[in-house]
C-alpha cells in the first residue's frame, strides 16, 4: 500500500540522508586537503551509501505522483554509482576527483527538486548534513 505523503516524507528524508551524510563529510576531506587514502574510503561510504539508498527507493511503495520522480532519481543515482566506485579504487588525487565530478553530473537536481516540492520539504540545503 502507497504511503501517504507525510509517510512519504518521512521515509524520504530517512532513505537520503546517509548518503547525504557521506557525500559531505567526502566534500570536507577534500576541501581539507586529506590524504588520497582518506577521500578512497569516503569516496567508498558514498558509494555504499548509494547502493542503499537506490534500494530503498527501489523498495518503497511511493504514493503515485511521486513514482516518476523517484525513478528519475534512481535512474540518475545509478549513472553516478559507477563513478563513486572508480573513485573509490583511484590511486591518486587528480583521478579521485574527476571521478567525483563526474558522479556529480548525475545529481538527479531536477528530481530531488519535484520530489521535495511534491512532499512539501524545503529545498535541499548542504548545510542539514554537514
Amino acid at each position: 500500500m502507497p504511503l501517504t505523503v507525510k509517510q512519504a516524507a518521512r521515509r524520504y528524508l530517512g532513505i537520503v540522508r546517509p548518503y547525504n551524510i557521506a557525500l559531505e563529510r567526502l566534500e570536507q576531506a577534500i576541501n581539507g586537503g586529506q590524504p588520497v587514502s582518506a577521500l578512497r574510503r569516503g569516496a567508498a561510504q558514498v558509494a555504499a551509501a548509494n547502493s542503499t539508498q537506490i534500494r530503498r527507493l527501489t523498495d518503497t511503495a511511493w504514493p503515485r505522483a511521486l513514482r516518476g520522480p523517484m525513478r528519475q532519481l534512481k535512474a540518475e543515482s545509478l549513472k553516478a554509482q559507477r563513478h563513486w566506485l572508480l573513485a573509490a579504487r583511484a590511486r591518486a588525487r587528480g583521478p579521485l576527483i574527476q571521478e567525483v565530478l563526474n558522479a556529480a553530473r548525475y545529481d538527479g537536481k531536477p528530481a530531488v527538486g519535484k520530489i521535495r516540492t511534491l512532499l512539501d520539504l524545503e529545498q535541499y540545503d548542504e548545510d542539514d548534513y554537514s
